[in-house]
């Protein structure tokens, strides 16, 4: 069991719970168990139980996985602060006005994903099922590559520093929308995956953000029939198309990723255990 793999199953629970708690919040209950702690906790527990405590080059890994998530924001806080003269649009006192919060989760989030994965090594339970390894490997690298790219293009900043209007704020979001599905698809393309299993795990990926788009439809359709809101009507009719398009993208990436992949990228040479049903 690889790093990669376990960062995967972390990714895919993340999935799992977000589109779980989107659900229950339509029903007006506050459930939001969701976020990136839960990912490295999970991906640590994992890792854990396969391989025991003395993988610590893969939990600094973890960590420092963690943090990266954290430092994608606290950067764009920092550029909106030090160059616009003012705090981000989010109500942030300062840059750093969240970085205990964030440590302290991710640190609760290793230390619990350490504590269960001792816990499951001591029992060792036999998995009744146990999620495709190369699919698995494709999402958590697709996170891996969206953290990266999340670091080192501010594209919350660039946006508000050009306006903060919808249509540039999607225009500086698109590189950060599209390099978790484009890595993702890619490389589960070299390992031998079908168009449609890719197609599958990147409707998986986005279920979370279609239930929460498919409810801001509807409450956007819902305004435009009321004539209090003809005044805006085109800006909401702009803001539901946009919206789509770019949930389109993000779906159209990891079939574009795996697409590319096959015809300029060489194929990923398999082990013999990945290629057994």
């Amino acid at each position: 069991m690889t790093l990669l793999y376990a960062i995967g199953v972390g990714v895919l629970t993340n999935v799992a719970l977000s589109f779980l708690g989107r659900l229950v919040r339509l029903l007006n209950v506050r459930f939001d168990p969701s976020g990136e702690s839960v990912i490295i906790g999970v991906a640590a527990a994992v890792i854990v139980a396969a391989v025991g405590i003395g993988a610590r080059r893969e939990l600094v890994r973890l960590a420092l996985l963690g943090l990266a998530v954290h430092a994608s924001l606290v950067i764009n806080r920092f550029l909106g602060v030090a160059i616009s003269g003012r705090t981000p649009d989010d109500g942030s006192r300062d840059a750093f006005s969240f970085t205990p919060l964030a440590l302290g989760l991710l640190a609760a989030g290793l230390i619990l994903g350490i504590a269960i994965g001792l816990i499951a090594r001591g029992f060792r339970p036999r998995l009744p099922w146990r999620p495709p390894e190369r699919l698995v490997r494709a999402a958590g690298f697709a996170f891996v590559v969206g953290t990266i790219a999340g670091v080192v293009w501010p594209g919350p900043f660039l946006a508000q520093l050009l306006g903060g209007a919808d249509l540039v704020t999607a225009a500086a979001s698109l590189p950060l929308i599209l390099a978790g599905p484009l890595a993702g698809g890619a490389y589960a393309s070299r390992a031998g995956v079908d168009y449609r299993r890719v197609a599958i795990l990147g409707a998986y990926m986005t279920l979370p953000i279609i239930v929460t788009l498919v409810a801001g439809t509807i409450a956007g359709v819902g305004r435009l029939n009321d004539p209090r809101f003809d005044a805006v009507a085109g800006l909401l009719r702009g803001t539901i198309a946009l919206s789509w398009f770019l949930v389109a993208m993000r779906l159209a990436g990891w079939p574009l990723g795996a697409v590319f992949a096959q015809g300029f990228l060489a194929p990923e040479v398999s082990t013999r255990a990945e290629q057994a049903p």
